[in-house]
């Protein structure tokens, strides 16, 4: 029944994998941390998300902001190239692209209020001339072309700010990577100008969404493009009226970043999968950690079993963080045990060499069997920690479910007392 011998030896067998794998793991995370993997792949999945596989566009202006400038790793040093962070929050990188765009499309939409206020000019030109002098439409006129010319003066404002953007452009276009820290303190800076006169443009049109319109409008042919034109009429469709529309974009464009994130972190399962097999492979290589040589070594040995098992049941109990239970507690409890892991050159060791064994076939045999173990094992622990954690857990409640020695049966439930 569950409360068997065989039952026990599987849980020793998982409760070995578990300890492998979390080793796998801990080697796995430093490994990341030290080249910055999840930053790296963030990275490459914004540079794909805005269409700036040169990082020279958007998404060099996107990481110079200061939005996402504040969250790397040596920020406020100058003198040390940032280290991209390794999560950005969907509301930062909503904020930093909607402000880019709404600066950029400023300078593009001025021309716009230009035609507009030459139109009204040339109406009230129209009605004063059919009229005989009327002082009203004489008024109007007047307004008509001061307005006019407050236009063109703030079109102006907005080629020099449109300028300075061009300018950052082209200073983006000079950046090689974050390594490249002087140019990219310099496109930083023009990009810090070009926004600051952005935003002053934009408070004088209030016009958010036609700003950040125009600007998409302006980007170069691709899915990024596409996409957030495909967004801003989706925003149009849900909320008409203006001073919610931009609320609404910011909400969009934070879906559409989580879609694109989901990607990045199957790109990183990936990779992680692939750095598990090869630790995998090394470790239980140098540990001997055979499959077929621990069961039937907890089949024969019980004292060895058992404690196994009270292990693994305390190992069972532990708050499970993210990537598992913690390293720590487990390997104390593993330090306790007489685990028959290692490599010996005694013919009589279970866990001895195939090379010490009398005979060509007995040799053959052994390395086919040690081998196949090994795979086994290489397979059970490169499917990682919080796997074998969950399996370990099903396993000791399971037990823990069966009848307690010398009981007939599982005691049935109290009835409920009233």
């Amino acid at each position: 029944m569950f409360g068997s011998s065989i039952l026990e030896v599987a849980i020793g067998v998982i409760f070995v994998y578990l300890l492998l794998s979390l080793v796998c793991t801990a080697i796995n995370e430093a490994i990341a941390s030290w080249i910055n993997k999840r930053g790296q792949n963030l990275f490459e999945g914004i540079k794909n998300l805005l269409n700036d596989p040169m990082f020279t566009g958007l998404a060099q202006q996107l990481y110079t902001h200061g939005l996402v400038a504040s969250i790397s790793q040596d920020a406020a040093n100058t003198a040390k190239p940032n280290r991209p962070p390794s999560y950005m929050p969907p509301s930062t990188f909503a904020l930093a692209l909607l402000d880019i765009l709404s600066s950029r499309g400023v300078g593009e939409s001025w021309q716009d209020v230009i035609n507009q206020r030459q139109r009204e000019r040339d109406e009230a030109q129209a009605k004063l001339a059919a009229s005989s002098g009327d002082v009203g439409l004489q008024k109007a006129l007047s307004d008509a072309e001061a307005a006019l010319k407050k236009a063109l003066a703030e079109a102006e404002a907005a080629a020099n700010a449109k300028q300075v953007h061009q300018a950052a452009e082209e200073a983006a276009q000079q950046v090689t990577g974050f390594g490249d820290l002087p140019k990219i303190q310099a496109a930083s800076a023009l990009l810090e100008q070009a926004l600051a006169r952005g935003r002053a443009l934009a408070a004088l049109h209030p016009d958010p969404l036609g700003n950040i319109q125009k600007a998409v409008e302006s980007l170069p042919q691709g899915h990024t493009k596409e996409s957030l034109l495909t967004l801003i009429d989706k925003t149009k469709r849900e909320i008409t009226t203006a001073e919610h529309q931009v609320e609404k974009l910011r909400d969009n464009i934070e879906h559409w970043f989580n879609d694109a994130m989901d990607r990045v972190s199957g790109w990183y399962k990936r990779w992680t999968q692939k750095i598990l097999l090869g630790l995998a492979v090394v470790l239980v290589i140098i540990v001997n950690a055979d499959t077929i040589m621990l069961v039937q070594r907890f089949m024969t040995d019980n004292a060895l079993r058992t404690s196994l098992v009270t292990a693994a049941q305390d190992t069972a109990k532990l708050l499970p963080t993210a990537d598992g239970p913690n390293l720590a507690p487990v390997l104390e409890k593993a330090q306790s045990l007489k685990l028959p892991l290692g490599w010996s050159w005694e013919p009589e060791d279970s866990r001895h060499v195939p090379w010490v064994m009398q005979g060509r076939m007995a040799i053959l045999g052994c390395t086919v069997l040690k081998l196949v173990g090994l795979l086994i094992s290489v397979f059970a622990v490169s499917l990682g920690a919080p796997f074998w954690f969950d399996t370990l857990n099903k396993l000791t409640n399971l037990r823990g479910a069966g009848t307690p020695p010398g009981e007939a049966q599982k005691s049935a439930p109290l009835p409920p007392t009233r």
